[in-house]
């Protein structure tokens, strides 16, 4: 059977969404859990959250292995390939909900004074935005990418494929300030609001970009929740939330099985790499993974060990390994090995060199700004 159309291009993906969406939003056991908000609980501010900083470093190890299978999916035509790069791809697409769930979560009260407000934003474009100009400024120099102006290419994140994330996290903290102003009156209402604007703008295509300017209306929902989730932090996580990534991996093979079963065609095999928009296994991931952290469960301390200081570095390894993925890709591992081989030589290569590279630049950068403040407390 041929499913060519590009119309078609996300079919599969939108069935699955419905039926993670019918699961979470309609079956009491887990729509009681994600409606469940503290609306309560006192945000109480601490510098870093190692917790945080483990599901992030976690989260930017997946952001590298979704990348591995997008650069080797059209490389191979068998049937186990396509099914393993997707299945690999589809489990590990937690990582943007993570992002942006995490960056809602930190984020205090906003307060209504010039001083703050100057500082909530001069601090999120020093953190984020300077490295982000930097890198599309070093990428433009070396030729990675010009079809646009440079200007251009930083304002919509098109530098590299993952850039996009960029400006979409940028139009969530220009609207945090309305976002937590709505919480203040109605969190239930900034709930139902922002899942109902990120549910319509999934399944319609055209919101998704504004003359090639990535929009954050479908991704609304990860940051809200992360907002309204605060309690998270140090109160008690039901167990209900891990048995969403059980369900989540059950409907993944329910939908191989059946295309298997259709004997659809290689391309059509290929429909089933989903994108950004898995919310049974965003927020399933999330909580699962933030209770076994704050637990004292075997593994629980070498994990934070392993992953936090990553999860440190996750900015920097998320701007320069897409990059270093494609130059090994292209240059050093040969077209002619085997998917595993292939796989696990690009993944490990581009997991390596990008943690490096990131420690290294994150101490020049963070060299400047320790002088300073040390500077400044004399």
């Amino acid at each position: 059977m041929e499913l060519t159309s590009y119309s078609s291009q996300f079919v599969f993906e939108n069935l699955f969404v419905i039926f993670s969406l019918i699961i979470l939003l309609f079956i009491p056991r887990y729509s009681n859990i994600f409606w469940n908000i503290d609306s309560s609980y006192d945000f109480v501010n601490k510098k870093r959250i190692a917790i945080v900083d483990t599901i992030k470093g976690i989260s930017i190890i997946a952001v590298i292995l979704i990348h591995t299978c997008s650069l080797l999916l059209y490389q191979y035509n068998g049937f186990f390939e396509i099914i393993t790069l997707n299945f690999i791809n589809n489990i590990s697409r937690f990582a943007i909900p993570v992002f942006l769930f995490t960056s809602g979560l930190l984020l205090k009260p906003f307060i209504w004074r010039k001083e703050y407000i100057l500082n909530f934003y001069i601090s999120k474009f020093i953190r984020i935005g300077i490295p982000f100009i930097l890198v599309n400024i070093i990428l433009w120099q070396i030729g990675y990418n010009s079809s646009e102006s440079l200007w251009k290419l930083i304002l919509t994140g098109s530098m590299s494929i993952p850039f996009y994330f960029v400006p979409i996290l940028f139009q969530l903290y220009l609207l945090y300030p309305l976002l937590d102003y709505i919480r203040k009156v109605n969190p239930k209402y900034l709930l139902r609001g922002s899942l109902t604007i990120s549910i319509i703008s999934f399944f319609i295509p055209a919101t998704w970009y504004l003359y090639n300017f990535p929009l954050a209306t479908q991704y609304l929902i990860f940051f809200v929740y992360g907002m309204l989730r605060q309690e998270i932090l140090s109160k008690k996580i039901s167990n209900i939330w891990r048995e969403l990534i059980l369900i989540y991996i059950i409907l993944n093979v329910i939908f191989i099985t059946s295309m298997l079963y259709n004997n659809l065609a290689i391309n059509a095999l290929k429909l089933l790499y989903f994108y950004n928009f898995q919310l049974i296994l965003g927020f399933g991931f999330i909580f699962m993974v933030f209770q076994y952290l704050q637990s004292s469960k075997f593994g629980s301390k070498t994990t934070n060990s392993i992953f936090a200081p990553i999860g440190k570095l996750s900015l920097w390894i998320f701007l320069i390994h897409f990059p270093i993925q494609q130059f090994l890709l292209n240059n050093i591992i040969e077209l002619d090995l085997s998917l595993p081989i292939k796989f696990i030589h690009n993944f490990i290569l581009t997991s390596f060199i990008s943690i490096l590279l990131a420690f290294i630049i994150n101490k020049i950068y963070d060299s400047p700004k320790f002088i300073i403040s040390n500077f400044t407390k004399k």
